[in-house]
């Protein structure tokens, strides 16, 4: 063909002259095989190209295909002629049934597609057309699978025993959706509480009145009994087999079983909560309240008042559990005995006391004893006791809590042995101590000893202290962002903190971020610093063998400290580098001792003597570092 030639061409279409490119046609369609090659490539690896299924492919019946494969549900991706094509649809929704929503009309009546779907998941009965909804096989699966599915067939197979009965049998609660006869059916509805109790709910008035059907019921779930009749609540077979199923279930007893100690009794062997549903007289039982505060101090709460008031009820409880102390009487949160008892199970348990014994130093000093927090409630003339305060901030959990410095007197947070106490056991108790105790050196030390950020309630002059800032970023290296701003730019000091911890780099100063040298000993002992500085993370990149020309120009002095130097060598011989290798004398003795070669500043590679110049020759064949050796006689 003639090189000359326009490869454009013109032809006629509807009586215009239309100008057409064939080379950009052909390349129109290569572009598409090629993107429907990766479409089906993506496709078949589980990913989704939706740009492309939607636009392009949406009428393309192979890559259709091969996406419904993978998940059914992009049956919606595909178009309208595809939606009712029947081999589509039936890949579609044998993967993923409830896809059926997405088929055309006339593919929601096709009975081979639909039972495909609700074999696949049963719940695609929604989707199935109004004819098929009526038919009985289709509907079978359907509630054989799931019986919940009921709700989607039509009314006369709702009214249908064989296929109601098949509905229950699979799940009881089904027989909501049954037609109201068959919810009269005793086979149907024996059928549906035994394998739900719930289902009571949905029976007629006349079966929640039958016995056999109730015992059942409950037997199943003992809180059905809430639907049985008011006769039977109050049938003592009935309700014992209710509670020995689930005690909550006294809760729908009648007033007089909930009045029988001995069902009573049965609920609270499995559950003392349901104290809660006793009738007023079993709640002041004596004997009932002792057995279930034994089993759990909580159920005090529904205690009667004078049970609440009751010595050896409430001890019963707090021994076990001090907070119960806040369902006591009046009279007993006052009683010494009773509100010890409950401080040495729960200090806190000192919230409740009276305002009397909150003032009583046995109690307070056993409160705290068991936990300092219980210091907060005490009187505050205790708060001010040396001894209760000591005992408080030393507890062993008060690591935990550093505001326990805060509930004692102001006298006492200016105690230098109570303060040094409390920041022993928590550093930042230190903020509550008092301002001439926060610039004390031997105080602030203990504190940062124990939390290296309490330094940042020390005073200015001590966050300059060599010493102290030095312990405050070996316990937390990121506690350098307190120091004075010379203590931020020692090397000693920074290279603690960033061993401990590489955040330390980012409150550098800013000479040393700009000492390369102090970066790449900060790297060497904890990689993490690349995070928090661009020239650590390019030597990272350098270091890992990904070169960046720019990178190695602008920083060519600090070449010889990268470990990897036998990769770094390759790379700068290969592109020719050669004055920063003869400016660098470690590299350029690594490649001498390598490569038996000289580089020299000007870009020639010398052998090191003149009688070795063969034998080199024939040895530098073998060696593929990208550059030509040139001999000086």
């Amino acid at each position: 063909m003639d090189k000359n030639v326009d490869h454009k061409h013109t032809e006629i279409r509807q009586g215009c002259k239309v100008q057409f490119d064939p080379i950009q046609q052909y390349n129109e369609v290569l572009t598409e095989i090629k993107q429907y090659h990766k479409v089906l490539v993506d496709i078949k690896q589980n990913i989704f190209p939706y740009e492309y299924l939607e636009t392009i492919f949406k009428n393309n019946k192979k890559i259709i295909l091969a996406a419904v494969r993978q998940d059914g549900y992009a049956l919606y991706l595909g178009s309208k002629n595809l939606r009712n094509d029947r081999e589509v649809v039936l890949a579609a929704v044998t993967q993923k049934g409830i896809s059926l929503q997405f088929a055309s009309e006339e593919l929601r009546g096709d009975i081979e597609v639909v039972l495909a779907a609700v074999l696949q998941d049963n719940r695609a009965l929604q989707y199935v057309s109004k004819e098929l909804q009526r038919d009985k096989e289709v509907v079978l699966v359907a509630v054989g699978r799931c019986g919940f599915t009921l709700r989607f067939a039509s009314k006369e197979l709702r009214a249908d025993r064989e296929v109601v009965l098949a509905a229950v049998k699979q799940y009881g609660s089904a027989l909501e959706y049954a037609s109201l006869e068959l919810r009269g059916d005793k086979e149907v509805v024996l059928v549906a509480v035994k394998q739900n109790g719930r289902a009571l709910q949905y029976v007629s008035k006349e079966l929640q009145r039958d016995s056999e059907v109730v015992l059942v019921a409950v037997k199943q779930y003992g809180c059905a009994l809430e639907y049985a009749s008011r006769e039977l609540r109050g049938d003592e077979e009935v309700v014992f087999a209710a509670i020995q199923n689930n005690s909550y279930a006294l809760k729908y007893a009648s007033l007089e079983l909930r009045d029988n100690k001995t069902i009573v009794s049965t609920a609270l062997q499995n559950n003392s909560y349901v104290l809660i549903d006793a009738s007023p007289k079993l709640q002041n039982d004596r004997e009932l309240v002792l057995t279930a505060v034994k089993r759990n101090s909580y159920s005090l709460q529904y205690a009667s008042e004078e049970l609440k008031g009751d010595r050896e009820v409430v001890l019963t409880a707090v021994q076990q559990h001090g907070e119960t102390l806040h369902y006591a009487s009046k009279e007993l949160k006052n009683n010494v005995e009773v509100v010890l008892a409950a401080v040495r199970s729960h200090g806190k348990a000192l919230k409740f006391a009276s305002e009397e014994l909150r003032g009583n130093r046995e109690v307070v000093l056993a409160a705290v004893h068991n936990d300092g927090k219980a210091l907060k409630f005490a009187s505050e003339k205790l708060r001010g006791d040396r001894e209760i305060v000591l005992a408080a901030v030393q507890d062993k959990w008060t690591f935990k809590a550093f505001k326990v410095l805060k509930y004692a007197s102001k006298e006492l947070r200016g105690d230098r042995e109570v303060v040094l106490a409390a920041v022993q056991q928590n550093g930042n108790a230190l903020y509550y101590a008092l301002k001439e105790l926060r610039g004390d050196r031997e105080v602030v030390l203990a504190a940062v000893q124990q939390n290296g950020n309490a330094l940042y309630y020390a005073l200015k002059e001590l966050r300059g202290d060599r010493e102290i800032v030095l312990t405050a970023v070996h316990s937390h290296g990121n506690a350098i962002k307190y120091a004075t701003e010379e203590l931020r730019g020692n090397k000693e000091v920074v290279f603690n903190a960033v061993q401990k911890n590489s955040e330390a780099l980012y409150y550098t100063s800013k000479e040393l971020l700009d000492d390369k040298l102090f970066l790449i000993k900060c790297y060497r002992i904890n990689k993490d610093t690349i995070k928090f500085n661009n020239f650590i993370k390019q030597f990272d990149k350098l270091e890992n063998g990904h070169f960046d020309d720019t990178f190695i120009e602008e920083n060519s002095d600090i070449l010889y400290l990268v470990e990897n130097k036998e990769q770094l060598c390759e790379y700068l011989l290969d592109n020719e580098k050669y004055k920063i290798i003869h400016e660098n004398e470690e590299i350029a003795e690594y490649i001498k001792d390598k490569y038996k070669v000289i580089v020299l500043s000007y870009g020639i590679i010398d052998p090191l003597n003149e009688h070795d110049r063969d034998e080199l020759e024939n040895e530098h064949k073998n060696i593929n570092i990208g550059f030509q050796v040139i001999f000086i006689l």
